[in-house]
């Protein structure tokens, strides 16, 4: 049964919700600029946002500042006007990849990165979430890449609109279980496995069928 207090509370949170989708993000974003020095974007943030990042996520959680669907871009935020973006565990859900990168590289500074986790495509818990829409490998940005930093097998180019230089990429084998043999994972196999190039290229050549990486690290810097 709906009660009065409960109808008022539904009503609070509506208005909540519509005033956070109709603020500006550029009031937003001076805001963090004179408080911060710098805009640093948090994609896909959820509920665990840092207080000196502008969190953006579709849902409207405790931390996020904007709410947008980012399917359809980000046309709310100005040319050249971030200094960073870190994402982490959100671009597998994005089905409108090459566009949301696009964006990404419109609005940020020359100079600007983005840091981005994802899962890698042998962890093995990728295939539960039904909401996963792509997978990664090793060279997956080498496609949005200038060449240079790249590893051994060289990929085309299907778009050269825009361009990033990819400043690292690591391998990352711990898993969110079994912590004794995530100090085996930590302290051995990522450490092995990063320490050149070479070795990166061999592990997912010829390991990923029975030694699974759970998370890749990149860095991005947008070359203007």
């Amino acid at each position: 049964m709906l009660t009065l207090k409960g109808l008022q509370n539904s009503w609070v949170r509506i208005i909540i919700r519509n005033n956070k989708k109709m603020e500006n993000f550029q009031i937003i974003s001076d805001k963090y600029l004179k408080k911060y020095g710098k805009i640093i974007v948090d994609l896909g943030c959820g509920s665990g946002n840092k207080p000196e990042t502008i969190g953006i996520d579709v849902l409207q959680l405790s931390g996020v500042d904007y709410v947008a669907n980012m399917e359809e871009g980000l046309s709310f935020i100005q040319d050249n006007s971030v200094d960073e973006y870190i994402t982490s565990h959100f671009l597998e859900h994005v089905a409108n990849f090459e566009h949301l990168m696009a964006e990404l590289f419109r609005t940020l500074k020359p100079g600007g990165t983005i840091k981005i986790i994802v899962p890698h495509f042998s962890n093995p818990y990728y295939y539960s979430d039904y909401t996963h829409k792509r997978f990664f490998g090793l060279y997956t940005f080498d496609y949005f890449s200038d060449g240079k930093n790249s590893l051994r097998r060289k990929t085309p180019k299907y778009n050269t609109s825009f361009q990033f230089s990819i400043v690292s990429r690591k391998l990352v084998f711990k898993s969110p279980n079994f912590q004794f043999l995530n100090l085996i994972k930590k302290h051995f196999w990522t450490r092995l496995f990063n320490s050149t190039k070479f070795l990166q290229s061999l592990y997912e050549e010829s390991f990923t069928s029975f030694l699974s990486c759970y998370e890749l690290i990149f860095i991005l810097e947008a070359k203007k």
